[in-house]
């Protein structure tokens, strides 16, 4: 299966990141906070696809940018290894907790499946 253009699966404008934030459920972990804000029944503005798309916040609080990006670049994987078990028309939020550079990929991987099947967005 082909994976769809980077920018059709990622959220970009701040309205997209509110709508997760106040709309959507937020659960927290060691590592990383996933908010999760499902399509069901509200009206998405005009030209935005109903599929799963993902959103990443690293603050500078993990550390510099060369940090920071290690951060994302292993988030980004996560997300799109996991992106065809990922269940129903949701957007998904990762937010990189200050300590996240200390964790391992596989303790990040273990988290964010965690979060998401407490979220609904996995199978269990």
């Amino acid at each position: 299966m082909e994976t769809p253009p980077r920018k059709l699966v990622s959220l970009k404008r701040s309205g997209e990141f509110r709508r997760v934030r106040e709309s959507g459920v937020s659960l927290a972990g060691k590592w990383l906070v996933l908010g999760v804000w499902r399509q069901q029944g509200e009206a998405l503005p005009a030209g935005v696809p109903e599929d799963v798309r993902f959103g990443l916040i690293t603050s500078r609080k993990v550390g510099g940018a060369v940090v920071r990006n290690r951060v994302r670049r292993r988030l980004r994987h996560i997300q799109r290894a996991h992106r065809p078990e990922v269940q129903g028309s949701v957007w998904c939020v990762t937010v990189a907790r200050f300590r996240a550079s200390q964790a391992t990929f596989a303790e990040l991987e273990a988290e964010w499946c965690k979060l998401a099947k407490r979220a609904g967005v996995l199978p269990a």
